[in-house]
C-alpha cells in the first residue's frame, strides 16, 4: 500500500520536460493530452517547467488556468486566466504584461502561494520586486515563498525589506525561523528578542515559547558541523526518531519500501527506546485498520494490551500508533493537548507535508513508504490483510531480538536522548501543547 501521494508519472514528465522547444510548443501539447486524460498532477508539472524556463509564455500560462480549475483550484485558475489574458494582449508589443499590469502578476504569484507552487510563486513575484522593490506587503510573500523553497539567505532579505516598512509579529517570527534553519542562533537570539515585545494574544505567545525551546535545542546541538535529519526533528519539533538510518529512507520519486522483516527490526528498536527513556505505555492503541499490525506487535513485545482508539480521554498511560501521521489532520485537535496519557507514534512522517500537529515518536521521516498489506485492497498482488501481516512480522521479531544491529540501533538512540529528556515532548508537562509540524526541516541529498 502507498502512503502520502502517487508519483508514478514522475519519470514520464521528467523525460518529456528535459528538453522542449523554445516555445515550449510541443511540451504544451504534452500537457494537454495529460489534462484529456485527466493525469492533472502530471500536466502540471509539465506546464511548470515551460513556465519556470519563460514566465512570459501566455499558452502555458493559460493552460496553467485551466489545469488549476480541474483540481477544483478557482481563485488561482481565476488569476492565472487573468495573467494569460494580459500577456496575449502584450504578445506583440516590446514590453511583456509581466513589467506593464504588475498588480495582476502579483496577484497569480500570491495565488501560487496559496496552493504550495512555491517555484512558480517566485518566478512571478521577483518580477514585481522589479518594479516594487520597496513594497512590504510584496517582500513578505516573495520571502514567504522563498522560505518555503528552502532559499532562507535569500527569504531573509526580503523579510527584513517588509519588517522595515510594517515592523510585525508574523514577520519578524519568519525570520526568527529562517535564522534559526540557518543556525545564526546570534540573530535568532536579537529577533526572538524583538518577538517578546510584539507578542500580543495568546496564539502569539505560544508561537513565541516555542521559538525559544528551538533556540535552546539547537543551542545544544551548536558543536555539530552538519546537523542529520534527528537533529532537526528534535530541534524543531521535540520528536523522539527512532533510527539514525532515517536520512536516506525513500525518495522524492520512491516510497521506502518495507518488509516484514523491515517492520520487526523498527518495532524492536521501537520497544527498546521506549523502555529505555522509561516510557512504556500501559496499552497500544491502533488509529486505523491500517496501523493495527504495528500496534499489535508492538503490544505484543511490551506485553501491554491491544485496543482500538476509543477517544481522546482515558485514564491509563496509552501510544496511539499511526502507520502514517498525515492520517491525524481529521481529529488533531483532540490530541493537540500534550497530555501525559497519551503519546503518538507515527510509522512514517512525510517530509513535505504540514500538519497541523507532530507526533512524539518517528520511525521513518520520508516522502512515502510502501506497506505489504492494505486494508482498502488486498487484492493487490503482493498485499496481504493487515490481519495475516501481524503473525509474519512477529515471527522475524522473535528471530531478531538478540539481532546486533538492533540492539546497537537502541543503544544509539537512548544515548542520543540521553541527556535531551527535558526538551523532548513525548510524556513531557513543560510542553502543554503538541507543536504544528511545520515541514521546514533543511532537506538533505542522500549519501551514495
Amino acid at each position: 500500500m502507498w502512503l502520502l501521494r502517487d508519483l508514478r508519472t514522475a519519470n514520464t514528465v521528467s523525460d518529456v520536460t528535459s528538453s522542449f522547444d523554445k516555445s515550449g510548443h510541443k511540451t504544451i501539447e504534452t500537457a494537454k493530452v495529460l489534462l484529456s486524460e485527466g493525469r492533472f498532477d502530471a500536466s502540471l508539472r509539465v506546464v511548470k517547467a515551460v513556465l519556470l524556463e519563460d514566465a512570459e509564455n501566455a499558452d502555458a500560462m493559460q493552460l496553467l488556468s485551466e489545469i488549476l480549475e480541474k483540481m477544483k483550484e478557482p481563485e488561482a485558475s481565476q488569476a492565472c486566466a487573468k495573467l494569460a489574458e494580459a500577456l496575449f494582449e502584450t504578445e506583440h508589443i516590446e514590453r511583456s504584461a509581466l513589467t506593464i499590469d504588475p498588480e495582476t502578476v502579483f496577484e497569480a504569484g500570491y495565488r501560487m502561494i496559496d496552493i504550495r507552487q512555491y517555484d512558480l510563486a517566485v518566478a512571478l513575484l521577483d518580477r514585481c520586486f522589479d518594479i516594487a522593490p520597496e513594497d512590504a506587503t510584496l517582500n513578505y510573500e516573495l520571502g514567504f515563498a522563498l522560505m518555503a523553497l528552502q532559499q532562507h539567505d535569500r527569504a531573509v532579505k526580503h523579510f527584513e525589506i517588509s519588517r522595515r516598512a510594517h515592523d510585525d509579529f508574523d514577520t519578524s517570527l519568519n525570520l526568527s525561523v529562517c535564522y534559526g534553519l540557518m543556525r545564526d542562533l546570534g540573530m535568532c537570539r536579537k529577533i526572538i528578542a524583538r518577538l517578546e515585545k510584539l507578542a500580543k494574544d495568546e496564539d502569539e505567545k505560544l508561537e513565541l515559547a516555542h521559538r525559544k525551546v528551538v533556540l535552546q535545542r539547537l543551542d545544544k546541538l551548536r558543536w555539530k558541523p552538519e546537523l542529520t535529519y534527528r537533529d532537526w526533528l528534535y530541534a524543531l519539533y521535540g520528536t523522539v526518531v527512532l533510527r539514525q538510518d532515517t536520512d536516506t529512507t525513500g525518495s522524492d520519486t520512491e516510497p521506502k519500501a518495507e518488509n516484514y522483516k523491515s517492520i520487526a527490526a523498527t518495532m524492536l528498536v521501537a520497544k527498546g527506546v521506549l523502555e529505555g527513556l522509561r516510557h512504556v505505555p500501559e496499552v497500544v492503541e491502533f488509529y486505523s485498520p491500517n496501523s493495527r499490525p504495528f500496534a499489535a506487535v508492538l503490544a505484543r513485545l511490551l506485553d501491554v494490551p491491544l485496543e482500538g482508539y476509543k477517544g481522546p480521554d482515558r485514564p491509563d498511560k496509552a501510544l496511539l500508533v499511526l502507520d502514517w501521521a498525515n492520517e491525524i489532520i481529521g481529529p488533531h485537535e483532540a490530541f493537540s493537548i500534550n497530555s501525559p496519557s497519551r503519546s503518538i507514534f507515527a510509522y512514517g512522517l512525510s517530509k513535505m507535508d504540514p500538519l497541523p500537529i507532530t507526533p512524539d515518536m518517528v520511525a521513518h521521516f520520508t516522502y512515502g513508504i510502501k506497506l505489504p498489506w492494505s486494508y482498502e485492497d488486498s487484492s493487490e498482488p503482493g498485499l496481504v490483510a493487515p490481519e495475516s501481516a501481524i503473525p509474519e512480522i512477529l515471527e522475524r521479531a522473535w528471530d531478531l531480538e538478540s539481532n546486533p544491529d538492533i540492539v546497537k540501533a537502541v543503544h544509539d538512540t537512548i544515548e542520543y536522548y540521553s541527556d535531551k529528556h527535558d526538551s523532548i515532548v513525548m510524556g513531557n508537562t513543560r510542553f502543554p501543547q503538541r507543536p504544528e509540524f511545520s515541514a521546514e526541516v533543511p532537506l538533505q541529498k542522500p549519501s551514495r
